[in-house]
């Protein structure tokens, strides 16, 4: 009797097991998972493998259908737009404690892709029309003829009456000629920048009583501007503070802006000029004028431009 009742334990306990196996075979089955019973045979690895079959493949349609539906293009669009909307607002609230923290801020202007830029910046400010920053223009009497026929248009436009300064005693081109000399560039080039840049540069500030100027150096330009902040405190002993509103602009982003609101650009762009300054010794590049910058758009490679340190690449050649 005992030996029968021990047989009818160990049969109730086998049974239990068995039951138990089922269990957690069908649970590993309806998750899709890897099998997790020893004594699972040949064929119950084959269902295992079919059952979670399925489950992988719909995992990983979900993510190409994904992809199928993203617009890169447009994702690069968005974050450029956001990137420019955020240096405009760093460079407005630059210019606004410029100009609202000190006396007498000039600006001297030479109408170039990044101070077009800020003149604009100026403009919507309302710091043009009610005089709290000055425009100052150097005239070497050596410019594009562009140039200053480009200023009265800006002026009109902003609605300012820019500052403008030439070689002492000098009125117009012959009176400079007949001082100094057609060929003073040829004849003695540090002269010529002493005495058609520097001294009418200097004398335009002393002039204006300048405590503040505001400039379009970045740090894309390199070398020793790689490293300009927003702000530069007056040297110790004299001189003036600094205001580089563009400072981390790239060039790229100049005519982003320049694009964006469609504002007045001086014309050798389109020429094929990504900078300027006197005539002489400005070159288009490349030479053959395959860049260029008409109605707001980049014809040929934009790149040959917008390289790092690249903007003044045609200036001061020969």
């Amino acid at each position: 009797r005992r030996s029968r009742r021990a047989r009818e334990s160990r049969k109730m306990a086998m049974r239990a097991v068995v039951c138990l196996a089922l269990v957690a075979g069908s649970a590993a089955f309806s998750v899709g998972g890897p099998a997790t019973l020893a004594a699972r045979g040949s064929s119950m690895k084959l269902r295992t493998t079919s059952a979670r079959a399925a489950p992988v493949v719909a995992r990983r349609s979900a993510p190409m259908a994904l992809n199928m539906a993203f617009d890169m293009e447009a994702a690069i669009k968005e974050s450029k737009d956001a990137r420019l909307k955020f240096l405009e607002d760093q460079s407005m609230a630059a210019l606004k404690i410029a100009a609202e923290n000190h006396e007498n801020v000039v600006f001297p202007n030479a109408m170039i892709a990044g101070d077009c830029v800020i003149t604009d910046l100026l403009g919507r400010l309302g710091y043009l029309k009610n005089g709290k920053a000055k425009i100052m223009v150097v005239d070497t009497f050596h410019l594009f003829p562009e140039t200053m026929v480009f200023l009265d248009e800006m002026e009109k436009h902003y609605g300012f009456k820019a500052e403008v300064f030439q070689a002492e005693g000098c009125a117009d081109k012959d009176v400079f000629d007949k001082k100094f000399g057609a060929d003073l560039w040829k004849v003695d080039i540090e002269q010529y920048d002493k005495v058609c840049k520097v001294e009418p540069f200097q004398r335009g500030l002393k002039t204006l009583t300048t405590d503040l100027m505001i400039n379009g150096r970045r740090r894309d330009h390199g070398a020793e501007r790689a490293y300009i902040d927003l702000f530069e405190n007056a040297p110790i002993g004299g001189g003036l503070a600094k205001s580089n509103p563009l400072a981390y602009w790239t060039f790229e982003d100049c005519f982003d802006y320049i694009a964006k609101y469609k504002i007045p650009i001086h014309p050798l762009h389109a020429q094929g000029y990504p900078s300027h300054g006197d005539a002489k010794d400005t070159i288009k590049v490349p030479e053959d004028g395959s860049v260029k910058f008409v109605n707001y758009k980049f014809e040929g490679k934009s790149e040959v431009w917008l390289d790092y340190a690249a903007e003044r690449k045609g200036r001061f050649v020969g």
